[in-house]
């Protein structure tokens, strides 16, 4: 069974791509892993100065993601307080059985920034990803655009392996896909024709349990 993957975003207009965007506020999140032996609650920082179209405004915290682990009496152990590379929120994340997880965009800014993180059971930062390191300057021009965001994701996001929960395939719009490795960082793209681009519009969940 494919990992649900939780979003956190409720509209993001990756149909339209001539109307403004519209981003409700972001809110705590928990996302759990498939077993529920981890989960990450993330907490929105306020850094909306650090976002591209809102210079102006004030700089403040990053976002957290507050991490934990089942323990045997039941309970859950908080074991690192981490700080994202989001200013505000990831968009997407996906939590793995091993203790790894993966974020994907940023709230208010598709495509903007750090548009992929991956971090280790440690907390530790592994690698982090901008748009113009997944794609060449001629494919960056052709990705979709709107007012504050750049398109260039699909879904469904999942593990290439179910069970291993070792890489994370992610399709994008110009019909090919990522393949991201959770322990290493390391990135491999395979250009496609797909035509399809899928966005979900599924409403946002304060729980998700893939």
């Amino acid at each position: 069974m494919w990992v649900l993957l939780i979003l956190l975003c409720v509209s993001v207009a990756h149909g339209n791509f001539s109307q403004a965007d519209d981003w409700p506020a972001a809110r705590p999140v928990q996302v759990f892993s498939e077993s529920a032996k981890y989960f990450v609650r993330v907490i929105p920082g306020n850094s909306f100065g650090d976002t591209v179209g809102f210079s102006g405004s004030r700089k403040g915290k990053l976002a957290q993601a507050i991490y934990y682990a089942w323990q045997s009496d039941r309970s859950y152990k908080l074991l690192h307080e981490i700080t994202l590379q989001n200013p505000v929120a990831p968009v997407d994340l996906l939590v793995s059985d091993h203790g790894y997880f993966i974020t994907f965009d940023n709230w208010h800014n598709l495509g903007h920034g750090k548009v992929v993180a991956i971090y280790a059971p440690t907390g530790k930062l592994l690698r982090s990803y901008e748009l113009n390191q997944l794609y060449s300057a001629a494919l960056t021009v052709r990705i979709p655009t709107s007012v504050s965001s750049r398109h260039w994701r699909c879904q469904p996001i999942h593990f290439v392996e179910p069970r291993e929960q070792k890489g994370v395939y992610v399709p994008e719009v110009l019909g090919g896909f990522f393949v991201f490795i959770l322990v290493t960082g390391e990135m491999a793209y395979k250009p496609g024709s797909r035509k399809e681009c899928l966005a979900s519009s599924r409403p946002v969940s304060q729980t998700r349990h893939g």
